[in-house]
């Protein structure tokens, strides 16, 4: 009895939600009807269908709660233009990292950094939503200016994160001329 070899064949790009009619297994076919719990859902993004990615990508990590190989694969796999270090004291200390390890990371992808301390212990969330109340000209500049692009965001804790992101909505849905997420 000979089992059936599978082959890797190169993936040449999406199929705009559209399947094949079934996989071909050393020369046979197999209906896609007969593998229907594994195909994709239709409401699954396309990793290859680069048209509907947004324009600008802002990735915002609370430092003090992530793990150092989880930062160095986000830095990898989302390759930011811009690191900006919101942080008021910018320290690297997460478990399975080290500032040395991320600086390479960040050369190797091209990433530029920048410390834009920020005193969070004086700020609160009701400063993030008013108009005026907390300006940031370096993400001004990089969002709004740069534009296109990837950019990542260090700031100390979870609650900061969701206060940024309260300013980042205010400011870019009334600034930004591209699609941003």
């Amino acid at each position: 009895m000979t089992k059936p070899q599978l082959t890797l064949v190169e993936n040449t790009g999406g199929t705009g939600g559209r399947f094949d009619n079934g996989l071909s297994v050393q020369g046979r076919s197999i209906p896609s009807h007969q593998m229907a719990e594994s195909s994709p859902r239709l409401n699954q993004l396309d990793l290859f269908d680069m048209n509907d990615l947004p324009e600008l990508r802002v990735f915002i990590v609370a430092m003090d709660t992530v793990h150092g190989r989880t930062l160095h694969q986000a830095v990898l796999s989302n390759k930011p233009r811009s690191v900006i270090d919101l942080r008021f004291a910018a320290r690297f200390d997460q478990y399975g990292s080290s500032r040395d390890m991320l600086f390479e990371y960040f050369k190797a992808v091209g990433s530029y950094y920048a410390l834009e301390s920020m005193p969070w212990h004086d700020l609160s969330v009701r400063d993030f939503m008013t108009e005026g109340s907390v300006q940031v000209p370096r993400l001004h500049h990089e969002l709004v200016k740069l534009g296109k692009g990837a950019v990542m965001l260090f700031v100390p804790k979870p609650q900061h994160a969701s206060m940024l992101t309260t300013y980042l909505n205010r400011m870019l849905s009334t600034r930004a001329e591209i699609s941003w997420r």
